[in-house]
């Protein structure tokens, strides 16, 4: 079973910058190993050289979570390396912006486009939950948190169809995985930030940002440190009577 400061094994999805990263340091911080994944090598070469720390407690790869081949080969390099993983963090995610802000969404957006969308956001998730699971119910113990989205919980002001129906989904499989992993010592929650400042998001001072502040009862934006804290929460022992649950970070946005 993992405790806090104990070496477990630790896999965070899109781990390179923003909340990804964050949630990274926070994890090697309370002593897990961890490992980290992105798309983009220069991304992931700028997180490691920001992170501190002894190195063996850090692995990371340049997979795309959509090819199942990528996804098992770095698994089994954190197996190889440090045995089974025991917490889980799906936060692999893309919203494309839309090309015209005068026009509908779906007279804009490519099947194509809706497709790598719901296969990085909904299926990637999915991919991992099912490789990891039979490992955490082989040990009897297991977290998996799922970072969602506002989008997934309410109508999407900012994001399009594809990334609030992917969110929404998502919303959907960690109940469904929750309910099937609970016997078995697994638990699985969902983390739905608001507007969190990220790479993502950009600069506060843009104007999306601008209008989306006056719609936050709280008076601010969130910090890819608060999601880290509270993943680092769901993903402890302490957590352990919370499953199927999303948890709202939107300073008041949304109260569920």
């Amino acid at each position: 079973m993992a405790t806090e400061g104990d070496p477990s094994a630790v896999l965070v999805t899109g781990g390179a910058r923003g909340i990804g990263l964050a949630i990274v340091r926070r994890f090697l911080a309370d002593g897990y190993r961890v490992a980290f994944v992105a798309t983009h090598a220069n991304h992931l070469q700028r997180a490691l050289e920001s992170l501190s720390g002894p190195e063996d407690r850090v692995l990371a790869g340049v997979v795309d979570v959509t090819h199942q081949n990528e996804v098992d080969r770095f698994v089994d390099q954190i197996r190889s390396r440090w045995g089974e993983i025991a917490v889980l963090v799906n936060n692999a995610g893309i919203s494309p912006k839309r090309v015209d802000d005068k026009l509908p969404w779906f007279s804009q957006m490519s099947r194509e486009e809706w497709a790598r969308v719901i296969d990085v956001n909904l299926s990637g998730p999915f991919t991992l939950i099912r490789l990891l699971a039979p490992s955490m119910i082989a040990n009897g113990y297991g977290r998996i948190v799922n970072i969602g989205s506002l989008a997934g919980r309410a109508v999407p002001l900012i994001a399009g169809p594809h990334y609030a129906a992917s969110k929404a989904g998502l919303i959907g499989l960690t109940r469904a995985a929750a309910r099937d992993l609970a016997p078995h010592g697994v638990t699985v929650n969902c983390i739905a930030p608001g507007r969190i400042l990220s790479d993502l998001t950009g600069p506060a001072e843009a104007a999306v940002n601008r209008s989306a502040l006056s719609r936050i009862p709280i008076g601010r934006f969130g910090t890819a440190e608060e999601v880290a804290d509270l993943a680092a929460f769901l993903a402890s022992p302490k957590a352990g009577f919370i499953t199927g649950a999303t948890i709202d970070m939107t300073g008041g946005e949304f109260g569920g």
